[in-house]
């Protein structure tokens, strides 16, 4: 129970003696009675019932509201048990600091309401205003914060985002990713001092991912969903060209054939290249794709940008080098195999 110390019973006798009696009402004061429109009224957000209206407004309210972190804009009200008299609404600054009465100013961006609330109680103390003090925050208005969404989803744009969200429930707001999403998906945050972070998280539409169930979204981020690879398959095959890697983002050699609708019946599947570039330099792989087709060898990972010719006979498949195949790479149309 909050215990009312001689200082702060002193100060009350001098208000009284000057007449003050409008100090609460001076100290609500403080915040202009109209709302701006960037604002998002709350109905009884409190840190003890963290629940809000359904009808505050379209952003995304955080699973667990006590994770909600204060910002700039915020406008909360504030009541100490037993001193009616500093009930007031305060709001956030562009500093991040509260103007409280009889303590000054204090700082609570980036608290939750509890911090908030812990933080207004310790400086309470320390002036000798009040001894074990009990406050309560409870949200009036937020400053609605935004994330955007961009790259390979159904609706990209910015969505409303007051606290940390899983990134799935991010995607899910945007519409899910497209058909031509890659297997994992960007979140870009911008640190203090203006740096970029980029946090690449693996995921694929409709595979299991841990690290993508764990994954947050803070309010300001990006998410960016990038586009899937594109591997070339080309030669004796019946469709040749060049495919979007749509299957999470990966694939390997008999099923970017079988995409190309299999070989041709005068190609050879005994001696398969296939053309890999990176970083300058020129890989090439002849590969027996008959003996990954019955199990006898790995299957072939291949990676973006990857070239596969299949040659029309064994003896034209010595004939086959890098420069040719990278040729008929450059002329090939992209095949879009998406429904």
């Amino acid at each position: 129970m909050a215990t009312i110390s001689y200082k702060y019973i002193f100060y009350l006798l001098i208000v009284q003696a000057a007449g003050l009696l409008a100090f609460s009402s001076l100290c609500r004061a403080q915040v202009s009675p109209t709302i701006s429109s960037n604002l998002e009224v709350t109905a009884g957000t409190t840190s003890t019932r963290r629940s809000l209206s359904p009808n505050t407004g379209p952003a995304a309210l955080p699973d667990d509201f006590t994770k909600l972190r204060l910002d700039t804009g915020y406008q909360l009200d504030l009541e100490v048990f037993g001193a009616p008299e500093m009930s007031c609404s305060l709001r956030v600054d562009d500093d991040g600091n509260v103007s409280v009465p009889l303590i000054g100013t204090v700082h609570i961006a980036g608290d939750t309401l509890l911090e908030a609330e812990k933080a207004i109680a310790r400086e309470l103390v320390a002036k000798e205003m009040i001894n074990s003090p009990n406050v309560q925050l409870k949200i009036s208005a937020f400053a609605v914060s935004t994330v955007t969404v961009s790259g390979e989803v159904q609706s990209p744009g910015k969505l409303q985002l007051l606290a940390p969200r899983m990134l799935l429930a991010v995607l899910a707001d945007a519409g899910g990713e497209t058909t031509a999403a890659g297997g994992h998906v960007e979140i870009h945050h911008t640190q203090p001092g203006g740096s970029e972070q980029i946090v690449r998280v693996a995921y694929a539409s409709g595979k299991d991912s841990a690290e993508a169930e764990k994954a947050l979204v803070s309010p300001g981020d990006t998410v960016y969903v990038p586009r899937a690879g594109v591997i070339y398959v080309l030669g004796a095959v019946n469709r040749p060209g060049g495919y979007l890697m749509v299957n999470g983002g990966t694939l390997d050699l008999p099923q970017a054939l079988a995409l190309a609708m299999g070989i041709s019946p005068v190609g050879s599947s005994k001696s398969v290249v296939v053309v890999r570039k990176r970083d300058g330099q020129i890989g090439e792989y002849r590969l027996r794709l008959d003996q990954m087709q019955r199990g006898k060898v790995e299957t072939f990972a291949l990676t973006d940008g990857d070239m596969v010719y299949v040659p029309s006979s064994k003896v034209k498949s010595a004939l086959i080098n890098s420069s040719s195949v990278l040729s008929a790479a450059a002329s090939a149309t992209i095949v879009s195999t998406m429904k």
